[in-house]
């Protein structure tokens, strides 16, 4: 007999032998929702799994109130949107999700973004594949050694950002409250605020986690701040984007070109203008995937599912908070990339904004609030669309 039982919701990959082999080699179950006839039936599989690995299905308070056993949710990727953290918390389940799985893939996309838009490299391509030549380009261009990057975030992937880019010859600015001058300084970057950071860089990329204060981030507002000419690379989360509002700067001339892999709704709609501007480049959410990620994350999470189903704690957790109503803080150990929620929750506690400069809102990679009782601050021991909610792979 099985020494406990993990659902994945229905998913989509090609294969599950990974977390079949890790579930298997520690004696559990693992049951597959593909391989089911339909969600309603996984969904009935994972009423009593002590486990349940999702990617796309939206885990809504409805069917975290059926989980009779459940212990750990872990996400397929960085990000955690699909899950309803607040009826998790409430049910004292705890969320996983794997936060280094893509660094060094999201970065490399985020530099291929940039230099397709810095070169013109689309568009080029098209009028030469077309039967076209130009001996002047009709695109303006500019040398890149002199400018100045921006790195709105700067957690795991704005420093594998900042890293690959030494030697460029850019400046690089850096905007992100978690993260101390030392810490940027050590990455090659100067910290600065984020309206700072929208006046003088030539090319700005966000890293920052999708956050209640952070939809939107860069705005109308902080658009019209912006160089004339700037170009900006998101590969963090759509939302944080005003999609209407680039279009508008886009169609202005304010911003020379965008390299856009993710988007506010995903799949991004057929006749989204999006798809058509010539000043834009595009991926489908691509930025995650290497074959050496697929392979991390897909062990990763059956190995965060194991650990919590053979009493141990994970090593992510997205809203900590839970271990309090456990009674298992006193056993976690904050990894680097949880200090940042301690910062940020000791300022929602204290009633304080997080990062809030000038009306312009600036935060961090990775995932959402953790609000800890008193006492418990730094020094003591967070793409599909379904029903409104954006689902993603990172």
């Amino acid at each position: 007999m099985s020494k406990f039982k993990v659902v994945i919701l229905p998913h989509g990959y090609p294969s599950v032998e990974i977390e079949r082999e890790v579930v298997g080699g520690a004696g559990g179950e693992l049951v597959c929702g593909d391989t089911l006839p339909d969600e309603a039936a996984a969904l009935r599989e994972a009423e009593d799994a002590d486990a349940i690995l999702v990617r796309w299905t939206r885990v809504t308070p409805e069917i975290i109130g059926r989980l009779k056993r459940c212990r750990i949710i872990v996400r397929y990727g960085i990000g955690y949107d699909n899950v309803d953290s607040a009826s998790a918390l409430a049910a004292g389940i705890m969320i996983g999700h794997c936060p280094t799985y893509c660094v060094d893939e999201v970065a490399t996309h985020t530099l291929a973004l940039l230099l397709a838009c810095v070169r013109d490299v689309v568009n080029t391509h098209a009028k030469v594949a077309s039967g076209g030549w130009t001996d002047n380009p009709p695109v303006r261009q500019w040398r890149m050694a002199g400018r100045t990057l921006g790195l709105i975030g700067l957690g795991n992937i704005g420093r594998c950002v900042a890293g690959k880019l030494r030697g460029w010859g850019l400046r690089i600015l850096a905007t992100d409250p978690f993260v101390e001058e030392d810490q940027a300084a050590a990455t090659g970057a100067q910290l600065v605020d984020l309206r700072t950071l929208c006046r003088e860089a030539d090319y700005i990329c966000v890293h920052a986690p999708l956050l209640p204060e952070t939809h939107h981030l860069v705005d109308r507002e902080a658009l019209e701040l912006m160089k004339d000419g700037v170009i900006l690379i998101n590969t963090a989360r759509g939302p944080l984007l005003d999609e209407a509002a680039l279009l508008g700067a886009l169609d202005a001339g304010k911003v020379a070109a965008a390299g856009l892999d993710v988007f506010e709704r995903e799949p991004l709609a057929r006749d989204s203008r999006l798809r058509s501007h010539p000043q834009i480049v595009l991926s489908d959410h691509a930025a995650w995937y290497s074959e050496n990620s697929l392979a991390e994350l897909k062990r990763t999470v059956a190995e965060e599912a194991v650990r919590v189903c053979t009493g141990g704690l994970p090593l992510a957790i997205a809203y900590p908070e839970v271990l309090h109503k456990l009674g298992r803080f006193h056993e976690w150990q904050p990894s680097p990339n949880a200090v940042w929620q301690l910062k940020r929750a000791a300022r929602l506690r204290d009633g304080r904004t997080v990062g809030q400069t000038s009306g312009l809102t600036v935060s961090r990679v990775s995932g959402p609030e953790f609000l800890p009782p008193q006492g418990h601050g730094v020094g003591d021991s967070a793409n599909r669309q379904t029903g409104g909610l954006t689902h993603t792979h990172t």
